[in-house]
């Protein structure tokens, strides 16, 4: 509260720019501090999902039309819903910097005959947007803020006339004819006496229709430099180029119409049409400039808040088929929104969950400046319709974008985006550099011997067009490029994945919460496994490896934990009852609480037929829980060569835990009574080693620290390369 100011009213009009709505909102509360803000968001009927504005922002009044009622008329409904004293009137494609209303509300306070003001409005990266101007008149048309005679003479007196930004020393108010309507402050009793916008201008123009209006009744507009935010201009209107161009032309006229006055007003018909011919020059001229991404000379009202010469960002976007439970998901998350920010613009493409899957997206709940980009049709099952359209969507987001780096990840995703940037490449004479990573691959335990062979094929051609093959392990790099031969050694690095081990490696003191869940005493034996309950899992010699434990070793009270989920979920509570296992198996399902989960599990077991380097295993390292598994892909390397003692029968003894043959339960049940009957001293030596380990080859800095040095070098290289032929 201040000045006994209760709320202000926040009106938002959304069309399919739900992903910078939430920025948008995220910021308004971030800013909002001593302020009660009420908000308003009237969609008009989006499709890009909506919905999450009332999951993650509950406090919003969200308000969906069935059509689209264009810009003032989704005012004027909001309008109707308020009634405190001010109204903020905000484009979801803006962020609120911190500081916005305390100074803006204080001025409007003590200039009681201030309508409206209008802050300070910024370009993504920095530079004063032209918005405070004066009235347009005819040469307005040919000498516009953004129009092609103002790119050509950028330093003439009609712009200059017409972008009064330019005449502001950044701190002080100043009157102004009219204010953009991406972001104005409103007093409502202003409001009362002028009336609401005018609902016949559908998109543009709204704003210099209404700040005349406030004119004309005696109410001031004031630019208002001392708050300010950041504006993504066209981020609704550039999915439609026609509808916007074609709109803007209309308000044109119809402002025309209704303030001209004479002799101007005689010059209808001629207005008329040379506002069609402007419409036809200027769509042509925006689309070739979509097409072709011509590049434009800053002009001179846009200058620049950081004068400093700076290199431009690298823009690296990333594409995974899905954030479903997994290492890849954590490792995305952490590329996505660690790399230093001062050199790296990161972004993020995925694809849609399967409905048994568990889902990480939540990773990016607190990340609102890196929200995944979703592509709905990008999916883990098959179809050559979906896969068609992820492609195009793909294709469509690298048209955007324009990135310097694709870094995919996952089979799918790999596959769809780097045959898209061959062909934006080719299409467009770019030189997108691209990178794939390997969580694991496909080439054994998931399909038939011919199908793997072709899956190996179309990897082998992939990466012939792939700067850069990033290995996991170093298994996996000798794996591909001598077992496979998807690529030679020399395109193929090795770097780990990294993660924030803290909740792991600081777990002891939660030590006894999933026993209590479980209701277990604590001289139960709990071994657990955790991961996607599907084929390649091979959660049933888990199960077979149980029984033979029980079996062999009825006086130890023991029970076995499934945490995760999957398709195989019924499947495997079926087999495990007939097992007789029933009473002796718990499945957990999905949990988040994973770091209480290893501080009480007294062996982690992995029974897997393939793996990258899985997740599961460092995890447990950590949390200084030993490991039992299976020797697939890079968990050898996890585990570490023999510890100097003799090999035992069905498992050998490792530096940082016990490995086993595939598919060989009664090796792994005997596995397990060693590590059980391990005394504390060799326990807590090899639980040591494994920590100690995964502290300095997993964590996040390392990972950072050599992505960014990949991707430096890689841009480095590809500067240094020759130009592209043109001819």
């Amino acid at each position: 509260m201040r000045n006994g100011l209760s709320t202000i009213d926040v009106i938002i009009i959304n069309y399919n720019s739900t992903d910078h709505l939430l920025r948008c909102l995220k910021s308004l509360f971030d800013a909002s501090c001593g302020v009660a803000v009420q908000l308003f968001v009237h969609d008009n009927a989006s499709k890009d999902n909506v919905d999450r504005v009332s999951s993650l922002f509950p406090q919003v009044r969200l308000t969906k039309n069935d059509h689209n009622l264009g810009f003032a008329r989704g005012i004027n409904n909001a309008l109707k819903q308020g009634s405190a004293p001010y109204v903020l009137i905000l484009n979801p494609d803006t962020i609120v910097h911190e500081g916005f209303f305390e100074p803006a509300l204080k001025y409007m306070d003590n200039h009681r005959d201030v309508g409206i003001i209008g802050p300070r409005i910024l370009d993504s990266d920095g530079a004063v947007q032209g918005s405070a101007r004066s009235f347009p008149n005819l040469l307005t048309a040919l000498f516009g803020r953004k129009s092609l005679l103002t790119k050509i003479f950028p330093d003439n007196p009609i712009t200059r006339g017409n972008i009064l930004t330019s005449r502001s020393d950044g701190m002080t108010p100043m009157d102004v004819d009219w204010v953009s309507g991406a972001c104005m402050l409103v007093r409502r009793n202003a409001i009362q006496d002028v009336g609401a916008m005018d609902a016949h201008f559908f998109m543009y123009w709204e704003d210099a229709d209404w700040c005349r209006r406030m004119w004309h009744k005696g109410w001031k507009v004031t630019y208002f430099p001392q708050s300010s935010i950041i504006h993504y201009v066209g981020v609704s209107s550039d999915k439609n180029v026609f509808r916007s161009v074609l709109e803007f032309h209309r308000s044109i006229y119809r402002l025309f119409k209704k303030h001209a006055q004479r002799p101007h007003s005689f010059l209808r018909p001629l207005v008329y049409w040379g506002l069609i011919y402007r419409f036809f020059f200027v769509l042509a001229f925006q689309s070739a400039g979509r097409l072709l991404r011509i590049g434009q000379r800053r002009p001179w009202y846009e200058t620049a808040i950081d004068m400093q010469p700076s290199s431009p960002r690298i823009k690296v976007l990333r594409f995974i088929a899905r954030l479903n439970v997994g290492g890849p998901s954590i490792h995305v998350h952490l590329l996505t929104t660690g790399l230093d920010g001062n050199r790296f613009d990161s972004a993020l493409v995925t694809g849609k969950i399967s409905p048994q899957e568990g889902d990480m997206s939540y990773l990016f709940e607190d990340s609102s400046e890196t929200k995944p980009i979703i592509i709905s049709e990008l999916q883990r099952e098959i179809s050559p319709v979906m896969d068609l359209k992820a492609f195009l969507q793909i294709f469509r987001i690298l048209r955007q974008k324009d990135p310097d780096i694709v870094h995919t990840h996952t089979a799918k995703a790999g596959t769809n985006a780097r045959i898209a940037v061959m062909m934006h490449n080719l299409l467009r004479r770019k030189s997108t550099q691209t990178v794939h990573t390997f969580h694991g691959h496909v080439f054994e335990g998931y399909f038939s011997r011919s199908k793997s062979l072709s899956f190996v094929l179309i990897e082998t051609l992939l990466a012939k067009s792939t700067d850069v093959i990033v290995a996991i392990s170093r298994t996996q790099r000798e794996d591909l490029s001598g077992k496979y031969r998807i690529a030679p050694a020399a395109k193929i690095k090795t770097i780990p994945l990294g993660f924030d081990l803290k909740p792991f490696l600081e777990s002891n003191p939660l030590k006894g919460r999933f026993r209590q869940y479980l209701g277990l005493r604590e001289d139960t034996l709990l071994i657990g496994i955790i991961g996607r309950l599907v084929p390649i899992k091979h959660h049933a010699m888990f199960f077979d490896a149980a029984k033979i434990f029980l079996a062999q070793n009825p006086e130890i009270m023991v029970q076995f934990v499934i945490v995760g989920d999957g398709e195989l979920g019924e499947d495997l509570e079926r087999y495990a009852k007939r097992k007789g296992l029933s009473k002796h198996i718990r499945f957990c399902g999905w949990r988040r609480d994973l770091p209480e989960i290893y501080a009480d599990v007294d062996i982690l077991a992995l029974t897997s037929l393939n793996e990258g380097t899985p997740v599961s295993i460092i995890e447990a390292m950590a949390s200084s829980t030993p490991v039992i598994a299976t020797d697939a892909g890079g968990v050898f390397d996890l585990l570490g060569p023999q510890d100097g003692r003799p090999t035992y029968h069905g498992f050998t003894v490792c530096k940082r835990g016990v490995l086993c043959r595939k598919e060989d339960a009664i090796g792994f049940a005997k596995g397990l009574k060693y590590l059980v009957e391990l005394d504390k001293v060799r326990r807590e030596a090899l639980v040591r080693e494994a920590r100690i380990f995964v502290e300095q080859a997993f964590s996040e800095r390392r990972l950072l620290k050599d992505m960014e040095s990949l991707y430096l070098d890689l841009m480095e290289k590809n500067r240094m390369k020759p130009p592209r032929s043109i001819s």
